[in-house]
């Protein structure tokens, strides 16, 4: 599993995975959701804090990232060495992911070629003059999963062409093969983009439900 915590938080207004909730920062209960479910995790961070997410001390490899978001991909996926069977690529910035979720989209991948989790994307509107609600439209969500091999040959090939692409989906579309499945996503996968997203996810991370190790 890579986990892109590369971001430069621009939206939140300041660095958001630094945040603490529950005496920890936002990023580490990302990466402590996640890797009981995998064999192996590295996280992508940019270069200014590499050394404090090192010192976190969360149990993974930690590299830099690049310039975007496909890029910093990349530097996990390199760090990887040789491609596992199946890889995942995980928002550091989603701290409330399941394993249960973790679990449908690797088995999925490993049936399919690829999985990624769609949410309905509620209230969109579209038009300039006028404007109009849009329906049947979804919102991906991560960790979305490959096979190893076929995910590292499509990056190499957006790497060459110069892409940056708005998530892993999007790159594997672009230069790979792999046919793409759609899993049930969770609505309680959120991602922490502004302020009132880190106090839902403090709110839910302190509840008493989640207390205890994790």
């Amino acid at each position: 599993m890579v986990v892109v915590a590369g971001g430069s938080s621009i939206r939140f207004g300041s660095d958001k995975l630094t945040e603490e909730i529950a005496g920890r920062p936002l990023v580490a209960h990302t990466v402590e959701s996640v890797t009981p479910c995998v064999d192996r995790c590295v996280l992508v961070g940019r270069s200014d804090s590499i050394d404090w997410l090192r010192s976190l001390d969360l149990g993974v490899e930690v590299v830099t990232g690049g310039a975007s978001r496909t890029l910093s991909e990349m530097a996990g996926l390199a760090a990887l060495g040789q491609p596992a069977d199946l890889i995942g690529i995980h928002d550091g910035a989603r701290p409330l992911v399941t394993p249960e979720l973790v679990e449908v989209v690797f088995r999925t991948a490993s049936e399919v070629g690829g999985a990624v989790p769609l949410i309905p994307a509620p209230g969109l509107i579209i038009g300039r003059s006028t404007f109009r609600p849009v329906s049947d439209l979804e919102l991906a969500q991560t960790p979305q999963v490959f096979r190893g091999p076929e995910l590292m040959a499509a990056y190499v090939r957006a790497a060459q062409a110069g892409f940056d692409g708005a998530d892993t989906a999007e790159v594997v579309e672009r230069f790979g093969s792999l046919p793409i499945a759609a899993v049930e996503g969770d609505p309680g996968n959120l991602k922490v983009t502004y302020p009132a997203d880190l106090d839902e996810a403090r709110r839910r991370l302190t509840a008493p439900s989640r207390n205890g190790p994790r």
